[in-house]
């Protein structure tokens, strides 16, 4: 049993002063007030209702300022490594952040093991770091180049670069039925209260329909989640209406697969039609606004969201605004986006909150908690207030210094299921100095054997981005 007394608390529903908390047994026993309390701020934890856990931050290779259908290339030039310590790093990152939660779409294994293993290294480094996880398994089997034909794009590159791409994204995928046992062997061997396995179809544009109708029959037969991605760049749209002309949402509600049970990651460009469809299934859409920004996607229509009445939640997408994990930075810069211009308030701040606090757990699989109440898992996020409110000039809401200022460097504690993960900046039990030591090393270590893919890519980025040209795109 542990007492947290706090000056200040509040969730998504109401604030509290003075606050005492009983933890036991992983989750909040009892509340109370106190008369003497730490000048601390707490709240729960935050959860990420969709990213990749990548170990490294992608403009290392040269990442910076490209579009999706070119970057999503780029991380080719990062080497498979350890899976546990390509887990433990982004984990630990997002953990210094506030997340208490994360939804890891996992769509490009490392392949030095079966999968299973591999998934199991996951498994262990989100227990060693301490946060609950989602474990979604990616699922593909169409367009590895671009989003039809990738024979022009091979035509344009001279023979050397040509093979280069072939080798390395031309690779049989799996038969669907193999790749849908995955998902069942995944969640026998690490599924639990702590890990939750999802099916995660990579797209529409990636995806068959004969996957499709396979991912929504297995969701409905087994209750498992699913995540996917969905309208995040302008060519995806293009490609949708170009494959789906009476519309591919409306497709997916007519073989079953939109409902409670799925997760729409970004619908940057999904259209107000969609959005009443998607509503009226009670998905949920996880917002990746940093994300949308360095690929430039876009702006998603958050606020037209709401009033469709999605439910919305919070992702980081593994590209937060400095590439660093903090979800609190990118809860601000979600409302600072979308909560309305001058006196036309769109979304309140507490809104946003619930964004982070309660839909994105429903995300990850773990749809109970993300309040301050008896017998809700102790998921809590501790702030320093004094060091949030440095000035000190006047008696101002702790809700609005967050939303105004916070960052992870104002994180005291961060609490998962009792256990406290991170104190003070340091995750505690793991040593995520030495953990990105290993992961650059072995990412250094590698590169000269991508020095042929280094080569090509500037060719083959320019014929990718001429093969969207010519479909006139938008």
């Amino acid at each position: 049993m542990r007492i947290l007394a706090a000056r200040h608390g509040f969730d998504a529903q109401g604030a509290f002063r003075d606050l005492a908390l009983t933890i036991g047994d992983g989750r909040i026993a009892a509340l109370g007030s106190a008369a003497a309390t730490e000048d601390v701020v707490v709240l729960p934890a935050l959860a990420n209702a969709h990213d990749h856990a990548r170990p490294l931050r992608p403009s290392s290779v040269g990442g910076f300022n490209k579009p999706l259908e070119t970057w999503l290339h780029r991380l080719a030039l990062l080497a498979p490594v350890d899976p546990y310590l390509a887990t433990l790093a982004p984990l630990a990152r997002a953990a210094l952040g506030g997340q208490g939660a994360v939804m890891i779409h996992h769509v490009r294994p490392m392949g030095l093991t079966d999968y299973t293993t591999e998934a199991a290294a996951m498994a262990r480094a989100a227990r060693d770091v301490g946060v609950r996880i989602a474990l979604g398994i990616g699922l593909r089997d169409r367009n590895p180049l671009v989003y039809g034909d990738h024979g022009p794009v091979l035509d344009a590159l001279d023979p050397e670069a040509r093979a280069e791409i072939e080798a390395r994204f031309l690779s049989p995928m799996p038969p669907l039925a193999e790749q849908l046992a995955r998902v069942d062997a995944v969640a026998e061997a690490v599924g639990g209260p702590m890990v939750d396995v999802q099916y995660a179809p990579n797209g529409p544009q990636w995806g068959s329909d004969a996957l499709w109708e396979a991912v929504a029959e297995a969701s409905a037969r087994t209750g498992r989640r699913v995540t996917t991605h969905l309208f995040e760049t302008k060519y995806q749209r293009d490609w949708a209406d170009r494959t789906y002309p009476d519309g591919l949402v409306r497709r997916w509600r007519e073989i079953g697969l939109l409902s409670p049970r799925l997760t729409l990651a970004h619908c940057v460009h999904a259209r107000p039609d969609e959005l009443e469809m998607i509503a009226e299934a009670g998905c949920v859409v996880a917002v990746n606004t940093s994300s949308n920004l360095a690929l430039r996607s876009g702006i998603a229509p958050v606020a037209e969201m709401v009033r469709h009445g999605c439910r919305v939640a919070l992702g980081i997408d593994g590209q937060a605004f400095d590439e660093d994990d903090d979800a609190l930075r990118e809860l601000r810069l979600l409302w600072s986006l979308h909560g309305g211009w001058g006196f036309d308030a769109e979304i309140s701040p507490r809104q946003a909150l619930a964004m982070a606090l309660e839909t994105g757990r429903v995300a990850v699989g773990a749809p109970e908690g993300g309040r301050i109440a008896m017998g809700a898992p102790a998921d809590l996020l501790v702030l320093d207030r004094a060091a949030l409110d440095e000035d000190a000039l006047a008696e101002v809401d702790p809700l609005d210094l967050l939303f105004a200022r916070a960052t992870k460097r104002h994180v005291r504690e961060l609490i998962v299921a009792g256990r406290t993960v991170v104190r003070d900046g340091v995750v505690l039990g793991i040593d995520l100095d030495a953990a990105h030591r290993a992961l650059r090393e072995a990412c250094r270590a590698a590169m000269p054997g991508r020095a042929g893919l280094w080569r090509a890519m500037p060719g083959f980025e320019a014929a990718v981005a001429d093969s969207y040209r010519r479909l006139g795109c938008c």
